[in-house]
């Protein structure tokens, strides 16, 4: 009852605000006689980020049909790990004890932990045993990228599912992930859902919380409607073993600009399996992850995850035009408004207020209007009391993490991993 109460406020709040934003945005045009490109640019994101609820409302993670023990697929879970001695146990229990119908097993990669990360893999192996836990152990570190293809050459499974040395998999959360495959024949990822772990650490692990929400449950969300998923997260995700057999040469040794990819797997396995497959998300799929608490990690880990995005971006845009073409257009949208954001920032923090004299009031109402919604739509559909958080991401996002895009761009042929 409570929380019925608490989701009609919520609604109502979201609906009063989407109003008021729609409002301004028609005044603003109505009213409006420049046509400078900041203001184009400004009323092209609005629209973009409003569609998002819009294309989100069609999302659907309900299975109609009903599956029998027997259809349901083998599944082996690859989780490389170095230097994760205090998680990888709970992580291997987490995988082993899903309810699942039929045979899972437990590839363990040690890549080249200097601590007794290999030691937690075998306590591990003793509790079970060796035909569902299987370890493999590099002497010394080759990268995450080669422990994963390691792992898939080793998997006996149908289903290949990824999960991060410091993750932890929710009980049922196989068993949804693995019903996509069934229900669709053409589907050969599913992104699970990631939350946070340790969410009530400090300030910074709640906006992560609040972000990785919006992240999944509305820009995944919108992307699978059309089958078209562009980063199946490292933390837990599923891959048919046949769609990754097909590119696991090409992935494993991709090169981008003349150096070897080392970083963003997970996006880089994703862009290959789409150009074939559909990629889809699975709401009902959790996991929970470690995420960063000090800023400085945090900001690490932003500007890995930017140079991938940025290569991996580039890659998508040769073939997702052959995709959904409202998927094909969200996504050359969605590359092109962070890449243009810090010129956009610029003018209006710097040249408008220093040269012209104008506010940026109006700029910055408009921002946390439209991350209030995001916030508003993402409680609605999962209790979260951090999702005010948003608003401090948009803050952290427009004053900082914006400005790691240009030094992503001159850093892209880096292939240094950073620090989580």
């Amino acid at each position: 009852m409570k929380r019925n109460i608490e989701k009609t406020v919520y609604a109502i709040v979201f609906f009063i605000i989407l109003y008021l934003v729609l409002i301004y945005r028609i005044y603003y045009l109505l009213n409006t006689h420049s046509n400078s490109q900041i203001e184009i640019y400004t009323i092209v994101t609005s629209l973009f980020l409003l569609s998002r609820f819009v294309i989100a409302v069609f999302y659907d993670d309900l299975h109609k049909k009903r599956f029998k023990k027997e259809k349901y697929p083998t599944v082996s879970f690859v989780i490389s790990c170095k230097n994760e001695e205090d998680s990888i146990g709970k992580t291997i229990d987490s995988c082993i004890s899903s309810r699942y119908p039929t045979l899972i097993e437990c590839i363990a990669i040690n890549d080249g932990s200097t601590d007794n990360t290999l030691a937690e893999m075998k306590k591990a192996q003793q509790k079970y045993n060796d035909k569902i836990i299987k370890i493999i152990s590099f002497q010394k570190n080759r990268g995450k990228r080669e422990a994963m293809a390691e792992g898939v050459l080793k998997a006996s499974g149908e289903v290949i599912i990824f999960v991060d040395s410091d993750s932890f998999v929710g009980k049922y959360s196989v068993k949804h992930l693995a019903e996509h495959f069934l229900s669709d024949e053409y589907v050969g990822a599913v992104s699970g859902n990631s939350m946070v772990e340790n969410i009530s650490t400090n300030a910074l692990t709640k906006m992560q919380s609040a972000r990785y929400g919006v992240s999944f449950d509305v820009f995944k969300a919108c992307e699978s409607v059309f089958g078209a998923v562009t980063c199946c997260p490292g933390c837990f995700s599923g891959y048919r073993k046949s769609a990754i057999m097909q590119v696991i040469d090409r992935w494993r040794y991709q090169k981008f600009l003349g150096t070897q990819s080392t970083f963003g797997d997970d996006r880089s396995l994703t862009n290959f399996v789409l150009r074939k497959w559909k990629v889809v998300y699975c709401r009902k799929a959790v996991a929970t992850t470690i995420v960063p608490e000090k800023y400085y990690k945090f900001f690490k880990q932003q500007l890995r995850w930017k140079k991938s995005w940025i290569r991996e971006g580039t890659n998508a845009g040769a073939f997702i035009w052959k995709k959904h073409p409202v998927a094909a257009i969200s996504f050359y949208a969605n590359l092109l408004i962070p890449i243009l954001g810090p010129l956009v920032v610029l003018k209006i923090f710097v040249y408008d207020v220093l040269i012209s004299g104008r506010s940026p009031f109006t700029f910055v109402i408009g921002v946390v209007s439209m991350s209030l919604l995001f916030g508003l739509y993402y409680v609605l559909i999962h209790p979260n009391k951090y999702w005010l958080y948003v608003t401090y991401f948009t803050v952290i996002y427009t004053f900082i993490l914006i400005w790691q895009m240009p030094y992503a761009l001159l850093k892209v042929r880096d292939t240094h991993w950073g620090t989580r």
